[in-house]
């Protein structure tokens, strides 16, 4: 037998040497505060395995009790530290608590202090002895009280880390599985090694392979923290921070197969069951601009609509190219953020600007109106006064009459168009109210047809009327508002001796029908379209010179779509036009 040297002690080598290397990488200040606690129990495990290896190698009693205390200053606080790496590690806490120091340390503590003194108490060996039977002397421990219950320690401890792994590694679908096996690997290794030795299962008496076996959990380690990153990227915690984020978030590996999902995006589309391992295209097939962007391989966005039987929203999604410590691409990274409100607020930007828009044209119309539509009733009135007082005596019947007749048809175009006018403005005070009641248009028209019967006589125009007794739902003055303009510009455009028809019938079910026909000068299809654009300029004379602002039949429409109605315009150049109006009809 040589002193110092065996083939025990020297087995302990590789352990320490892998424990040291572990403990510097994870001091590196790249792994900050989860480094130093993992390198804090790869401290411990080597400086276990290293005075274990000077007992072993030791020949007498004193000096392997010597070493076997020593031992004992870093054996108690391993299950802890193991289970705190393991804690940090799965994302439950990112830094040791008071509270849990308070419950855990203490029996490490006891433990050490009753291994240091039990030559005192032999509370934690009973009895130590030296055995030099076999090829190297070995101390011969009968345990105490104290030792179970470090052991039950121990044990609760390890298991407990193995269920947070073991929970961690059924529900983790993502590429950090892999660290999850070998780290669980880490963990079993030296909790197996150590219930060989406390249930004499071990083969070689005396010996205690846990140390032995740290060789294999450092290789594990090894694995997981320089081929797998674990110390780069902590994936458990990784995960807490991806399902508690606000955006979605969507992992797609480089076969385009969806591998993570949090939470927020299983809600933006609905998803009742996670698409783990599914394609992508397939998932998102209703989405062809989201598979573009999939399908790019730069940093990229788009703004999408998803819509819901319930409702729209509105999202901005970004690529992001996942690569790994050696720059390679290993996948993909979707970013989900709700711009509904940004994208409402824009909507609301765009319609005020189109609603100043309109304010501006009709502020145009108002100003043309005025420089030259009312300029022309205005004239000929001034026209016609200033003829009378220029006659130097009195004015026969007949021509007194007739400029009489001058100053009476511009002053009803004067009062038509600031009807309109005062019409208009208050439209845009919004202070049209509207009183729905049960209407019977003929009534209407009548009292329309006898406002225009000097118009209608200087014309010789065919007034004729079909009347079907029909009631609607209106506004009292907005119906007559409507049909005296739509019979007005019947009047209007038609020429001296042609004809005008009114018919009132029931459309359908749901409406009545009140038509405004006649064989005037009629409209092509680029006017029609253009009627109701209070930018363009439609207004035209009539056949008799009256003034027109098109001001009129743009309220018109407004009037009947208010009062859930419809105006229909159908009409051909030398022919005629017919206006048609819908309106509800009433219940009773």
């Amino acid at each position: 037998m040589i002193d110092g040297a065996n083939i025990y002690a020297l087995s302990l080598v590789p352990p320490v040497l892998v424990s040291l290397l572990l403990a510097f990488q994870g001091l590196k200040t790249r792994y900050a505060e989860r480094g130093r606690l993992f390198a804090l129990l790869m401290f411990l495990i080597a400086a276990w395995s290293f005075f274990y290896g000077l007992e072993l190698s030791a020949t007498k009693e004193s000096a392997m009790i010597f070493w076997l205390k020593l031992e004992y200053l870093f054996i108690p606080f391993v299950p802890m530290v193991m289970l705190f790496v393991v804690q940090q590690y799965a994302g439950l806490d990112t830094s040791l608590s008071r509270k849990q120091l308070f419950y855990l340390l203490p029996i490490p503590i006891f433990t050490m202090i009753f291994n240091f003194t039990n030559e005192f108490h032999g509370f934690y060996y009973k009895n130590i002895s030296l055995n030099t039977e076999g090829a190297i002397s070995l101390l011969n421990l009968e345990v105490g009280r104290w030792y179970y219950v470090h052991v039950i320690y121990s044990y609760l401890l390890i298991v407990a880390a193995a269920i947070i792994l073991i929970k961690k590694l059924l529900y983790q679908r993502s590429l950090f599985r892999n660290q999850l096996i070998f780290m669980l690997i880490a963990l079993l290794i030296p909790a197996i090694s150590l219930s060989l030795y406390v249930f004499d299962l071990f083969p070689v008496e005396n010996i205690d392979p846990t140390p032995f076996a740290f060789t294999f959990t450092g290789l594990a380690m090894s694995v997981s923290i320089l081929h797998y990153r674990m110390l780069d990227l902590m994936p458990i915690a990784h995960e807490h921070v991806f399902r508690s984020m606000a955006d979605g978030l969507v992992v797609i590996d480089l076969q385009s197969r969806i591998v993570e999902v949090n939470p927020e995006s299983a809600r933006i589309f609905k998803w009742n069951k996670m698409p783990y391992g599914e394609q992508a295209e397939a998932v998102w097939k209703a989405y062809p601009d989201l598979i573009k962007l999939l399908n790019r391989h730069t940093s990229d966005n788009l703004e999408m609509e998803v819509s819901t039987p319930d409702n729209s929203r509105y999202y901005l999604i970004s690529n992001s190219l996942i690569k790994d410590y050696k720059e390679r691409e290993v996948g993909l990274l979707l970013i989900i953020h709700d711009i509904t409100i940004r994208y409402q607020m824009q909507e609301a930007i765009r319609q005020n600007e189109e609603k100043l828009r309109i304010l501006n044209a009709e502020k145009d119309k108002l100003f043309s109106v005025i420089a030259h539509d009312l300029r022309g009733p205005l004239g000929s009135f001034t026209g016609l006064t200033e003829i009378i007082l220029q006659q130097p005596g009195d004015i026969p019947a007949d021509e007194m009459r007739q400029l009489m007749d001058g100053m009476n048809k511009s002053a009803r175009s004067l009062q038509g168009l600031l009807e309109n006018l005062l019409i208009w403005s208050r439209r845009q005070r919004d202070d049209v109210q509207i009183s729905l009641a049960s209407l019977c248009p003929d009534v209407f028209i009548n009292d329309v047809l006898h406002l225009f019967q000097e118009a209608i006589a200087s014309k010789m125009l065919n007034i004729t009327t079909t009347i079907q007794q029909v009631k609607v739902m209106a506004d009292e003055q907005m119906l007559l508002f409507v049909l005296r303009n739509l019979i007005s510009n019947a009047i209007k455009f038609t020429a001296k001796g042609g004809s005008v028809h009114i018919e009132t019938a029931r459309h359908d079910d749901a409406f009545a029908c009140v038509v405004v026909s006649d064989t005037g000068i009629g409209m092509n299809q680029e006017l029609i379209s253009k009627l109701f654009n209070i930018e363009a300029k439609v207004g035209r004379a009539g056949t008799d010179g009256e003034v027109s602002s098109g001001l009129g039949l743009i309220l018109c429409k407004e009037f009947i779509e208010r009062l859930n109605g419809k105006l229909i315009i159908e009409s051909e150049p030398d022919k005629g036009s017919v206006f048609t109006m819908l309106l509800p009809l009433a219940n009773d």
